[in-house]
């Protein structure tokens, strides 16, 4: 009897301590903040040592640009490639190795620059939209800030038990200037996005 006693109790000892490991173990989500007052408007669960874009509709040319990048295994951002279908007007794009694509789109490959934070100016539905797009779904940054605000993305890992006690709502969130904790935004349940062109 004591013999399956102490089998139990050690049992219900691993499990515990694994149970501890597992929710101690950090998650990693991206944080869409307002520059300038520095509020978290969005929580965003990402899986580490994955990519991610954000999407947008190009002013000048009425077409989309993608900025690709890549959450590394520690966590840091690394601007990997962009795609378009776009001439590049008005601005002088630099970086990676220019590449013409068979369906009449382009990208800037090869980029691979580590950037501590995405920062841009979010635009209007009709002239931007800019939208994240990641492994698990999309997600519209006008559903959680307004037009013209400045809007900074870094990555931050979190431990798994933090998921628990964060606050939670739908996707959708309306932003209003009395909003004071941000949306945590689950992607679980959403339909994967439809395939675009690279």
């Amino acid at each position: 009897m004591h013999k399956r006693r102490m089998i139990i109790w050690s049992a219900v000892l691993t499990a515990m301590v694994a149970a501890g490991l597992w929710l101690s173990a950090p998650e990693y989500r991206l944080m869409v903040r307002e520059c300038l007052s520095e509020r978290t408007l969005a929580q965003i669960a990402i899986p580490r040592d994955s990519d991610f874009a954000v999407r947008f509709h190009h002013s000048y040319d009425r077409a989309f640009f993608r900025e690709h990048y890549h959450l590394e295994a520690h966590g840091a951002l690394t601007l990997t490639r962009m795609s378009f279908k776009s001439a590049l007007n008005g601005q002088g794009f630099d970086l990676g190795t220019y590449r013409s694509l068979p369906d009449g789109s382009a990208e800037l490959a090869d980029i691979d620059r580590p950037v501590k934070e995405i920062v841009f100016r979010l635009g209007s539905p009709d002239l931007a939209n800019h939208t994240l797009v990641l492994p698990a779904g999309e997600v519209r940054l006008l559903d959680h800030a307004q037009a013209g605000d400045l809007i900074c993305i870094t990555a931050a890992a979190q431990p798994r038990w933090r998921r628990w006690f964060a606050p939670s709502s739908a996707a959708k969130a309306q932003h209003t200037e009395k909003q004071a904790t941000p949306t945590t935004v689950s992607l679980g349940k959403r339909p994967a996005p439809a395939q675009e062109p690279r």
